[in-house]
Parts: C-alpha cells; sequence; structure tokens
C-alpha cells in the first residue's frame, strides 16, 4: 500500500484532494467534485491548460492549490516493477544427502549453491531449466556431499564467476574442482562477511559467514541471504550453531525461506536462531533412511514451535519455491514427519570390518569410495571427516 491506495502497474504517482475540486474529462468539462482528503492514482500527465494530472478512463484534475501531487519511492516502484515481471526461482534440488540450489531470477541470471555428491543428476537438473550458463557457482565448504557435483557442473557449462569458502582441503575432488577452475578462467573469489554478490540488479544477496579459518569445514560454510522485494531466502550451507550465534548479532536473519543448516542436524538450527529467522518455510535437504538420523527431532520441533511449515527432499523430491518479490509459492506439499531421536551427527561405526590397506585397494570394490555405514570404512581414510572415505 502507498497511502489509502495501491501502486498499480503503470501508475506514475498519486494526487490527494486538499480542498474540494472539480474532476474533468477530455474536454476540460466538470464530471464531478471531488473531495478533500481523497486519493487518486495518477498515470500521465500533460503541460497543455496549466498542467493536467491524468486519472485513467480518460479523467483528469488539474494542478494548483486545490490537489497535492507525490511520485512513489524509488524502493516502491522497483517492487511494482518486480511484481509485473516474471518471478524469481529458488530450486532446491533433491540430491539424496546433500545440498544443491539453483537461484534464477526474473532476467534470466543464475547462480548455483553447492552441487550434492554426484553431479549428474544437478546438470539434468539444470538441462530441464533452460538454464545455459551459470553466472555464478558457490561451494559453501569443501565437504564431498556439497561439491562433488560441482566437478561435472563446471564440465558441462560455462561458469562466470567461482565463489569459494577458501577452506583448504585435501580430496581429490576438491584438488580437481579447483584445477578446473583453473584450466577454464573462471573468475575465482574468496568472499568475506558483510560482502555483496552483483547477480541481478532487483536482488540483494549479502554473506552472512564466510570463515577460510575456521577450524571445522561446516563452520567454514558461505551463509548467504537473498533478498527479492518483500521476500528472502536464508541459505545457511552447514554451518553450525556458534555460527548462526555469530550472524544474528551481527545481521537481521529474519527471512522468508530458510535452507536449514547441516541437513536437519542438531548441530545447527538452535533454538535461539531458529526464534530470530522465524522462517515461514523451512527446507529441509537430506537423503531418505540417510545413516545420520537427519533430520534430527530436536530441529523439526524448533521449526514447529516457530509455526515454520517444513519441506523436505527426501519425500517430495527437488523443490521450488516462486516468488515476486510479495508472494510467494512452494510446488511441493508440507511434510508432517517428526523427525529422528537421534541427536548425534555421526553414525556409530560398523560391527564388522572389512580391511583394505589403502584407498587404491579399496576403490578396486568400491570405485566411488564407500560411507561410514559400510562395514569396509575405516577413519583414517577418511581424510575429511564428512563420513565417506576414498572418496573422488
Amino acid at each position: 500500500m502507498w497511502g489509502k491506495t495501491e501502486l498499480k502497474k503503470g501508475q506514475i504517482g498519486k494526487v490527494t484532494v486538499l480542498s474540494n475540486t472539480s474532476l474533468l474529462d477530455n474536454n476540460l468539462k466538470s464530471v464531478r467534485t471531488v473531495k478533500k482528503g481523497d486519493e487518486y492514482r495518477v498515470y500521465s500527465y500533460k503541460s497543455t491548460n496549466g498542467g493536467l494530472y491524468g486519472l485513467g478512463g480518460g479523467q483528469f484534475v488539474k494542478k494548483g492549490s486545490s490537489i497535492k501531487y507525490e511520485t512513489p519511492s524509488k524502493s516502491k516502484l522497483a517492487l511494482l516493477n518486480m511484481v509485473s515481471k516474471n518471478p524469481l526461482e529458488v530450486h532446491f534440488i533433491d540430491v539424496g544427502q546433500g545440498d544443491s540450489i539453483l537461484i534464477k531470477t526474473a532476467n534470466g541470471k543464475t547462480m548455483l549453491v553447492d552441487g550434492g555428491k554426484k553431479g549428474s543428476h544437478v546438470v539434468s537438473f539444470l538441462s530441464s531449466k533452460g538454464v545455459r550458463k551459470l553466472d555464478y557457482v558457490v561451494a559453501t565448504h569443501p565437504d564431498a556431499d556439497h561439491i562433488g557435483g560441482l566437478v561435472d557442473v563446471l564440465h558441462s557449462y560455462s561458469v562466470g564467476t567461482f565463489i569459494n569458502s577458501g577452506k583448504a582441503h585435501t580430496t581429490q575432488t576438491y584438488a580437481e574442482l579447483l584445477t578446473l577452475v583453473g584450466d577454464r578462467n573462471i573468475k575465482y573469489k574468496v568472499p568475506k562477511i558483510g560482502d555483496k554478490i552483483s547477480l541481478d540488479e532487483n536482488i540483494d544477496i549479502t554473506v552472512l559467514n564466510a570463515n577460510e579459518n575456521a577450524s571445522d569445514t561446516n563452520d567454514a560454510s558461505i551463509v548467504l541471504k537473498v533478498t527479492y522485494g518483500q521476500v528472502s531466502f536464508l541459505l545457511t550451507g552447514d554451518a553450525g550453531t556458534n555460527m548462526e550465534e555469530q550472524m544474528y548479532k551481527k545481521f537481521n536473519v529474519q527471512s522468508t525461506v530458510l535452507k536449514a543448516g547441516h541437513h536437519g542436524s542438531d548441530t545447527s538450527s538452535s533454538s535461539a536462531f531458529i526464534q530470530r529467522v522465524k522462517p515461514q518455510v523451512t527446507i529441509l535437504s537430506y537423503g531418505k533412511d540417510n545413516s545420520y538420523g537427519h533430520p534430527h527431532a530436536a530441529v523439526v520441533s524448533r521449526l514447529k514451535n516457530v509455526g515454520s511449515k517444513i519441506y523436505s527432499t527426501a519425500e517430495s523430491g527437488s523443490i521450488t519455491v516462486t516468488t515476486n518479490g510479495v508472494t510467494y509459492s512452494v510446488s511441493a506439499k508440507p511434510w508432517t514427519g517428526s523427525g529422528t531421536g537421534v541427536v548425534t551427527s555421526k553414525p556409530a561405526p560398523p560391527t564388522a570390518q572389512i580391511v583394505f590397506s589403502n584407498c587404491t585397494e579399496l576403490r578396486k570394490v568400491y570405485p566411488n569410495g564407500v560411507s561410514k555405514s559400510n562395514a569396509a570404512y575405516q577413519t583414517k581414510m577418511d581424510r575429511d571427516n564428512d563420513g565417506w572415505a576414498c572418496e573422488k
């Protein structure tokens, strides 16, 4: 609303009647009297006959002391323009136990945040949405369930800028990813807290967390707040509760849509954080029947306590939130589960272990490595401590 009236497409301003005056037709004849205090939308202005404000339908009021003319603020006009254009789409891609998010703006700009563990499904999804290039690719942190699929993505798409947490890592996947960025001459950036990402002139993207010196890879996660008009998205990677506290002490974290941290683990999504975000919608991105027990019941309870509608990629597949900057819609039905009672972020070790001497030997049997639920898993082979040993 703007005063007593709602902005409409094509509107350039409004007049407020200060004292009773005549409403004129195209022949400048009085149609009726408009009364003090009334407000009318203005769609045009003529400089003839002392100045005439067009109210639509061939009706005018004359410029003078009996009326006050105002133009809307730039922010109101920007919001009006957004509503009249194609909407912003944020796709939470089902990649099993992992994260991958495609942001596609009304102007055709694209950003991919993470790529899950394997990239073939992500590449297919991007193709199905008509993506031909990616303006930005963001690797929130170097865990395999977030960056593994980005290798295929970089092989398949032209990328404008690659944004990386900067957290050093030793896996083959991480090394291959950085090599690809260099070989393809992709612009490379490690952001700082408070940085802005210029994806689209109508969208504000702020970096709320980025910590390449974090002792834990999850806490190195790049966290983005994406704001389009009155609708906002908080994409938290795997950032833990300590990082959440730092964010809400420094930034306004309240958001319309929350991508819950660490797949719904209780290492993220503290009560204090959730109460400050107050998400109307929460997306949980995790694999069905995963060995970590995600999402955890405590997290689900916290979200329900603030009235958030919860959506699950494990139950609904890929989920799209579409918004015009004022209203939004979600492509799936809310999830009604309660999570698991598990409160640890790591699964119990296997009871019977199959021993391989090194990763070379293990990959002869398991080419893509093994998860912690596999009896062949060994801690010493899990170099990044992400619950997956000998991944490429």
